[in-house]
């Protein structure tokens, strides 16, 4: 069953439950901003009496800290202006004042804003993108779509956007819990080819309980969330703290699992593709982002008194939607596993070579005739020594060939060639009845589990279920 069906049915289970809770959380806060006090409300216009009063008598100080209370109140930023203020716009408290409440344009501001927009213009293209594997795209794309909403909704604290803004508050913070699985099964669908299951629903109840949670600050009304804005000391809702470990203690466990995953498939990968170097790349990401949470989460609890943390996780969120950005335009295949994606390390290893484009055209050719009239790839001895002395060329050389002309590099090129040949053989009816192994040995592989794994790697199948589907046509 694909995912998004299982999450459609996650949010119709709770569905009257959310209603109900909703409806409840209206009541209260309505109740709640009814039930201000009277007194104070209608000590909103004396806060903007008296600081226009306090600045025409040249009062800085008395007419700022009126003035902020005021903003404080009703958050209308309006009144900030220095037209009002013009007695006093060379105060520094007045300007200090200005500088923490008026929207700002910043270097970093404008690439966060970039950025995350960036980011959810790719997570669309990935979501809406039709293949047969559309889940693994879907499961990146939502992973990259949260990751770019943190980014905006981050920009709007460098920007002071928030101000004017106060219904984003906590915005970013419902899908805390869903970095983790997102990634981690968008692995196993790759590696494993895993198929969702019922069970698979409870990786969602941190984030449904969280969301439950957060409905009623959501519900607030907008008087309500000012207030907590202005209040500068405490952007935290009750039980942040709680929230905030509870996301470092998912990532943890998920980064575990997904460097697990990871590991395993690498150490069983005989052919050394370079589809681990995509995994790898996204792994060392997140892992980054781990560390960078961290240290943004101290900060956010006061621990450590360093504002400035809180900007390398963002820095790693810019990497990784710019990185999946990037592989998303050059090779979407990669998302699900097919096609392998080259070692920008290749862009520089064969700098200083001697091979010139005439030779180099030679010997693919040369080696075009070696694979598909010699068929020398089902010599289950080949190495790519064997195979430049064959070409009667350099190891090296033969190596630089393969990858510039083929983008693969050695084991992939020849496993490519014995699984096409493989399937040939599969496709013969007079073969369908052979062990799997025979065919395998016959093609050039050593063992049955390099031979497995390679298959399903290029055909998106396993030897047994292509023999299935031919049976069924």
């Amino acid at each position: 069953m694909p995912v998004f069906s299982l999450y459609s049915i996650c949010f119709k289970s709770f569905g009257k439950g959310l209603l109900w809770l909703c409806c409840f959380a209206i009541i209260l806060t309505n109740a709640s901003a009814q039930a201000l006090d009277g007194e104070a409300r209608n000590a909103v216009p004396n806060y903007k009496e008296q600081a226009l009063q306090s600045a025409a008598a040249g009062d800085a100080e008395a007419a700022t800290e009126a003035l902020e209370k005021y903003l404080s109140a009703t958050g209308d930023l309006t009144l900030l202006n220095d037209h009002l203020f013009a007695s006093i716009k060379e105060d520094a408290a007045y300007t200090h004042l200005k500088a923490h409440y008026l929207p700002k344009l910043s270097l970093l501001g404008v690439l966060y804003i970039l950025a995350g927009l960036f980011g959810v213009f790719v997570s669309i293209m990935l979501f809406f993108r039709r293949t047969k594997k559309s889940v693994t795209y879907r499961l990146m794309g939502a992973f990259v779509l949260f990751h770019s909403l943190f980014i905006l909704h981050l920009s709007l604290y460098v920007t002071n956007l928030q101000y004017s803004l106060p219904h984003a508050l906590l915005l970013s913070t419902t899908f805390s819990f869903l970095y983790g699985p997102l990634l981690y099964f968008y692995f196993k669908r790759v590696i494993l080819n895993y198929t969702f299951r019922w069970s698979d629903l409870l990786h969602l109840v941190p984030s449904v309980g969280l969301f439950l949670y957060i409905v009623p600050f959501y519900l607030l009304p907008e008087i309500s969330k000012v207030e907590i804005l202005f209040s500068r000391t405490d952007y935290l809702m009750p039980g942040a703290v709680w929230i905030i470990f509870g996301k470092i203690l998912s990532l943890t466990i998920y980064g575990f699992l997904i460097y697990r995953l990871y590991e395993k498939n690498r150490s069983a990968s005989k052919e050394h593709s370079s589809q681990a170097l995509w995994q790898r790349n996204i792994v060392a990401i997140y892992s980054s982002y781990v560390v960078a949470y961290i240290a943004y989460a101290l900060v956010l609890v006061k621990w450590v008194p360093v504002s400035e943390l809180i900007h390398p996780q963002i820095v790693v969120m810019i990497v990784l939607v710019l990185y999946i950005s990037y592989v998303t335009y050059n090779q979407p295949e990669v998302f699900a596993g097919k096609t392998s994606l080259p070692d920008p390390g290749n862009l520089f290893k064969y700098k200083k070579s001697r091979l010139t484009d005439s030779l180099s055209e030679e010997l693919k050719e040369e080696l075009l005739r070696l694979l598909e009239q010699e068929e020398v790839y089902k010599d289950n001895s080949l190495s790519l020594q064997k195979l430049a002395e064959l070409l009667e060329t350099s190891r090296h050389s033969a190596s630089q060939v393969i990858n510039q002309h083929f983008q693969m590099n050695f084991y992939e090129l020849i496993n490519s060639y014995r699984v096409r040949a493989a399937m040939q053989l599969l496709e013969s009816e007079a073969n369908q009845q052979r062990n799997i192994i025979d065919i395998a040995y016959e093609v050039g592989f050593n063992n049955k589990v390099s031979f497995n794994k390679s298959f399903k790697r290029i055909a998106a199948t396993t030897p047994s279920q292509f023999i299935a589907s031919l049976s069924q046509s």
